[in-house]
């Protein structure tokens, strides 16, 4: 039987790391970063792959983790998010919590690059539609300008193109989002982002770590009035 091809604004873009990856892994260490064993193939032996915290069942608009499940958790069935569907690929936790903290605020990039390429390839096995192109989560000038780099930007550069990087623009300087409630990250971010140019009818947002989902609803909020008519989003840990 011939499988059927996916339409274009269902494409798959993910990119697995290739024999280039390994190879210079083997030539750097050859050793898993968690627990030292021989590792030829990836940063991670199986066994401390096999150990982070995979989402399997899910909530389809945020990524919160369903053991009953349903297809939507009761806070998105009451208010549901302004995009579509989220895929988060571990919980926030047992090691990638180390990982992403490393890469975001210790400027770690192989720590960074490494969850990219096994959420690309969790995300390519599972034959992941990608719906537009990847939008990462934009930072102010002056915290870029302070932290040297964008997380979401060059996740989604090693997940696999196309990348929309200067679509939506933050144009206005807001206090760090880490220990506000959820209704203060609404406020805080109110009229924080604008578009830069027209959007595609379809995005898919891209994080590293989705908490109350509060960034990612006020960036869709924008695209949405903008004509965006689907957004969906990928992130590498949901919080819980």
């Amino acid at each position: 039987m011939t499988l059927p091809v996916p339409p274009p604004q269902a494409r798959t873009p993910w990119r697995p790391p290739g024999r280039g990856a390994a190879f210079l892994h083997n030539l750097l260490s050859g050793r898993c970063r968690f627990c030292q064993a021989r590792s030829l193939e990836c940063p991670l032996c199986p066994g401390c792959r096999e150990d982070l915290p995979w989402i399997s069942a899910a909530c389809e608009r945020c990524s919160l983790p369903l053991a009953s499940g349903e297809p939507l958790c009761a806070g998105c069935r009451t208010a549901p998010p302004p995009f579509d569907r989220t895929r988060a690929i571990w919980t926030y936790g047992e090691g990638v919590d180390d990982l992403i903290r490393a890469f975001k605020l210790h400027e770690d990039l192989a720590a960074g690059r490494l969850l990219a390429e096994l959420a690309a390839t969790a995300l390519h096995q599972r034959g992941t539609p990608c719906h537009g192109p990847l939008v990462p989560m934009p930072l102010h000038a002056a915290r870029y300008r302070r932290r040297g780099f964008n997380q979401s930007a060059l996740l989604a550069r090693w997940l696999g193109p196309p990348v929309a990087p200067s679509l939506i623009q933050r144009h206005r300087h807001t206090a760090p989002q880490r220990g506000q409630t959820a209704a203060d990250r609404r406020a805080n971010l109110h009229g924080a982002f604008r578009l830069q140019r027209p959007p595609p009818a379809a995005v898919t947002l891209v994080d590293d770590v989705v908490t109350t989902g509060a960034s990612l609803a006020a960036v869709a909020d924008c695209l949405r009035r903008g004509g965006v008519r689907r957004i969906e989003v990928i992130a590498l840990a949901r919080a819980i």
